[in-house]
Order: structure tokens, then C-alpha cells, then sequence
């Protein structure tokens, strides 16, 4: 009898630390924010929320924000002290770090290197998602994975824009997109 006791709490336990360990919960499927950040307007709303809680008000980005479903990485300018950039980075796993300092290398000037985050329309991260991978499987392209999105500040342009890689079983393809819209404005396999 004790040992079919034994048996049954080790089956039990066993099952318990296999549901854990597949990503099970709730919690560690949806990323956090109630979906994925990529795909669900929503999710990438209250994403977007926790950013500006973490970098401050108003949250001025340092060239680039990079999203992905179970990662978020940016720079910001210290509103306590405009001179200084710092990262901070979320994981679906390890939630929130930072403030880090980061080293400035060149002689740009700061402001033409920052932008404030209510420039960007994030909403439009999920339709941007969709457009990418509905042109790439258009073009041909197969098993697409699509690791995340950036929102980039092309310096000497001037011009803020999503982009992405988009990769495929035979080939990869660039794509950038309106950050108001999430609408394409270039696509190309590599």
C-alpha cells in the first residue's frame, strides 16, 4: 500500500514539473500583458503602458525599441538628466531590468538621436505584423518566422519606421512600415 502511495505522489509530482516546465500556466503563454505583444492590440497596449512606467514621462527612446512576443529592449533619455541614456529590457520570463547605463560613442548630438514615444502609433504593431507576414507568404515564401519588430529611427533621415525580418525556409525578406499605419512601404526578399 505505501508503495503504491509513493508511485501515485512521484506520477503526480512528475506531471506537476513536466505542466511547469511546458508552459502550462496561463501566465507564461500569454507573455504577461494578456497576448502577444506582436499580435494582439491589447497586449501590446498595457506592453507599451509598462514602458512609459518604467522610462519615465515623457519617454524620449534612444534610436530603437525592438519587440518581440516574449521580449521587449530600449534606450531612453534619463528625463532626470538629459545627458545620460539608459536600457532597460523586459523577458516574458525574468520580467523587467534596468535602468542600465549606456555608453555614447560619436559626436551626434542627442537630439537628433531621440524621439518621444507618443510619436509611434504601437496600436499599429499587430496590423504591421499581419501585413509582413501575409506579403511574405504572397511572395512565396515558406514556414515564415517572423522573430520580432523594431521601431527605428533612421538618423540621417530623420524618419521613424518599423521594420523586420521576415525568414523562411529558402530565403529572407526586409520590410519597413509606417508607424502610424502599420502599412508597408517596402518589402524585399533577400
Amino acid at each position: 500500500m505505501f508503495k503504491k502511495l509513493l508511485l501515485i505522489a512521484l506520477a503526480v509530482m512528475m506531471a506537476s514539473i513536466l505542466l511547469v516546465g511546458c508552459g502550462g500556466s496561463e501566465s507564461t503563454s500569454k507573455s504577461g500583458f494578456g497576448g502577444d505583444i506582436l499580435r494582439d492590440k491589447e497586449a501590446t497596449k498595457k506592453a507599451v503602458a509598462a514602458m512609459k512606467e518604467k522610462g519615465g514621462t515623457p519617454l524620449m527612446l534612444f534610436q530603437s525599441v525592438n519587440f518581440n512576443s516574449d521580449f521587449i529592449s530600449f534606450n531612453r533619455q534619463d528625463p532626470k538628466k538629459p545627458e545620460n541614456v539608459d536600457s532597460f529590457m523586459w523577458h516574458q520570463q525574468n520580467g523587467w531590468q534596468g535602468p542600465k547605463p549606456v555608453k555614447l560613442r560619436g559626436d551626434g548630438k542627442m537630439e537628433d538621436n531621440i524621439y518621444n514615444a507618443d510619436e509611434v502609433n504601437w496600436e499599429a504593431i499587430p496590423d504591421f505584423v499581419a501585413a509582413v507576414e501575409k506579403k511574405a507568404k504572397e511572395s512565396g515564401m515558406e514556414k515564415i518566422k517572423l522573430d520580432g519588430i523594431m521601431v527605428y529611427l533612421n538618423v540621417s533621415q530623420g524618419k521613424l519606421s518599423f521594420s523586420a525580418t521576415v525568414k523562411g525556409e529558402r530565403n529572407d525578406a526586409s520590410a519597413s512600415g509606417d508607424i502610424k499605419t502599420g502599412e508597408i512601404t517596402y518589402f524585399k526578399i533577400r
